[in-house]
């Protein structure tokens, strides 16, 4: 019975994958604000809005407001599949160029 030919061993590297953080960094970025002045009921009450479209200091609920959390961060996700995965490969190609850490 024929061997299979054994590949090396890949090394994990650290790879950052950008869109998916950028996606995240629209939504955390104005809480972030918030902390650094020092009030944090606002912050967190920014992070509730963003994310799940509820505010906390009124008690309502709009849809809408997850347009500034979730909307990015599910745009990243799909970029980083579709664009840096199956499709178009740029991960691979970035990764070929020996492009560190930097991901799609």
């Amino acid at each position: 019975m024929a061997r299979r030919k054994r590949r090396g061993r890949r090394s994990k590297k650290l790879t950052l994958p950008l869109a998916p953080i950028l996606g995240l960094a629209a939504g955390v970025v104005p809480c972030v604000e918030w902390f650094q002045r020092g009030d944090i009921t606002t912050g967190m009450n920014v992070l509730s809005r963003n994310y799940t479209g509820y505010d906390l200091k009124n008690k309502t609920f709009d849809i809408f407001r997850i347009q500034n959390g979730v909307l990015p961060l599910v745009l990243g996700g799909l970029v980083h599949k579709y664009v840096g995965g199956a499709p178009l490969n740029v991960n691979r190609m970035l990764a070929n160029a020996g492009v560190p850490i930097i991901r799609i």
